[in-house]
């Protein structure tokens, strides 16, 4: 979580983290801690692209086609080699290594907040789909099938 405050001070960002006694490990465990809409929880899902990691910034209600965006999903040990953190605590920024491309669904937008891992399976933080888009350059595009 320390990597992900020190990536969002670089951004001239304070987070506001929560950190829950249960798991937010999925996006129906986030939804229900933090009182919001399974499709408000950002899954920031890593894939790879041949050799390189591509982020999905993904609806919490959503699958991503990966045939459409041209990628595969990467097992657990890349996700943790590519990013320092494991599955179902990734945030979308304050990795080891940064993405090669970061994609952002497009259904995020139509909500005013938004919450996203803060690096464990446990803490959450919210921010705005234009924050997220800032944050991590992510261009927009149709993720689901």
């Amino acid at each position: 979580m320390q990597r992900v405050l020190e990536a969002a001070a670089r951004k001239g960002v304070t987070l506001e983290v929560t950190v829950f006694a249960d798991s937010t490990h999925t996006a129906g465990d986030a939804a229900r801690e933090i009182g919001a809409e399974v499709a408000q929880i950002v899954k920031s899902l890593v894939f790879r692209r041949g050799d390189d990691a591509v982020l999905v910034l993904c609806s919490g209600a959503n699958t991503v086609d990966e045939a459409a965006l041209g990628v595969a999903r990467a097992d657990a040990a890349f996700v943790r080699e590519v990013t320092g953190f494991a599955i179902g605590g990734v945030p979308p920024y304050g990795w080891r290594t940064a993405p090669a491309e970061t994609v952002l669904d497009e259904d995020l937008l139509r909500f005013e907040e938004l919450w996203a891992a803060a690096g464990s399976p446990r803490s959450v933080f919210p921010l705005s789909p234009a924050e997220l888009v800032e944050r991590t350059g992510a261009r927009v595009a149709r993720v689901a099938p």
